[in-house]
């Protein structure tokens, strides 16, 4: 490769996800970690010299210093939120010119394709290569030079301070936004992956993914860089203190109590009726009701809400009746009224890696579904798990429909 220094496989873990659970990397598959088949796979690559695992300095976190020891694998603590120094801290300390960086989660990481990728930067004379924003993060990873780190960390330095953290904690979305400055580009020659092997994958993923919720410690979760915290902080923008507003699929509460300071009402609505049960218990608030409901069948009437939430729901739903999900939302949001709604975003999502979604949509699925119901219909997008903004691919799609 033209640039100096060794290729080293990138790892980047945590005990905790940004939403502040467990974090799947330590989520069990085949008898062993999730983490400790990324790093095998990456050792399996024979471009690749080192293996580092880059973790928060948090003591939860001792468990990949020894994960990482009985692989013949490096451990280097860094920043929680500062990812981008975290990341370099961890390349310095194993002499890398070039990083092949992976998610400690994605355990199904594909080697072949990182390989090409390795390639098409040399051959590009790049600094940075990802995949097209609408695949699954489950097969991916980015490729970058160890030198770009310090343009990109020059270039986040130089503006307003409230603007930094977000992009020191998600700094690929960052050169992702500005491929033309950072010499970024795309790898467009993708895998087909059958239809069996799709469904060997979702069946194996069923170890990690063992329930159909999403979990949220609000106590432990990132306060610079939480995407699903992002979409009810959206959401918010569209709403004001008179407004009553729906949360469907509510889960826990979280999702209520970011609006519930700032709307009149909130109500919280879930098919989960122990669940039900314990936010009545454990999170009441004045302006905050729950209600056990089908999310086809709400027992609401006509225009009874101001505007109505559902994150990551879609995906969970049966394909043929996501039109009749859409269609019962718009029936109780008045006129004028706004549903915020976020889900994955992914162009080959008949076969998702999640075992409890049904689909993951592309945009212009997505797009289609809801204008049949609603006149205007925005969709926003983050790419890596960065800030939503107005383009419309990424990994995770936000829509505002009226």
């Amino acid at each position: 490769m033209k640039t100096a220094g060794r290729i080293v496989g990138l790892v980047q873990a945590h005990h905790r996800g940004w939403a502040g659970a467990k974090d799947f990397s330590l989520a069990r598959i085949g008898g062993k970690y999730a983490v400790e088949e990324v790093i095998g796979r990456l050792q399996a690559m024979p471009q690749i010299g080192a293996v580092v695992v880059a973790v928060p300095d948090d003591p939860g976190n001792q468990i990949f210093r020894e994960i990482a020891a009985a692989h013949g694998a490096s451990c280097v603590f860094g920043s929680r939120e500062n990812v981008l120094e975290r990341c370099k801290g961890a390349l310095d300390a194993v002499g890398a010119g070039i990083a092949v960086h992976v998610m400690g989660q994605h355990c199904f990481v594909d080697t072949a394709l990182l390989a090409d990728m390795l390639g098409f930067l040399e051959q590009e004379n790049a600094n940075f290569v990802s995949l097209p924003d609408a695949f699954t993060p489950y097969f991916a990873g980015k490729v970058y030079t160890r030198a770009v780190l310090d343009d990109v960390e020059r270039a986040i330095g130089a503006l307003p301070q409230e603007a930094r953290a977000i992009h020191f904690a998600r700094y690929a979305a960052f050169i992702e936004s500005h491929r033309e400055r950072f010499k970024a580009r795309v790898y467009e020659r993708l895998p087909h992956y059958d239809r069996d092997y799709l469904l060997k994958v979702r069946d194996m993923a069923r170890e990690i993914f063992s329930d159909d919720r999403m979990h949220v410690d609000a106590a432990q979760a990132s306060t610079v860089s939480n995407p699903l915290f992002e979409s009810y902080e959206f959401a918010l923008r569209q709403f004001g203190k008179g407004d009553r507003v729906l949360d469907i699929a509510c889960g826990d509460g979280y999702g209520c109590r970011i609006m519930a300071d700032h709307v009149g009402q909130v109500l919280g609505m879930d098919i989960n009726q122990p669940l039900i049960a314990a936010n009545q218990q454990n999170n009441a608030a004045a302006n905050i009701s729950y209600d056990v409901g089908d999310c086809f069948a709400l027992s609401l009437a006509d225009g009874a809400v101001s505007g109505a939430t559902a994150m990551e729901l879609i995906e969970h739903l049966p394909v043929e009746q996501v039109d009749s999900f859409v269609r019962e939302v718009r029936r109780v949001v008045k006129q004028g009224g706004s549903f915020v709604c976020s889900t994955p975003q992914n162009s080959h999502g008949d076969i998702p890696v999640v075992p409890w979604h049904v689909k993951e949509y592309s945009v212009s699925e997505l797009r289609a579904i809801l204008e049949r119901h609603f006149t205007s219909v925005k969709i926003l997008s983050s790419k890596s798990g960065g800030r939503l903004t107005e383009c419309e691919t990424g990994q995770k799609m936000v829509a505002l429909c009226r």
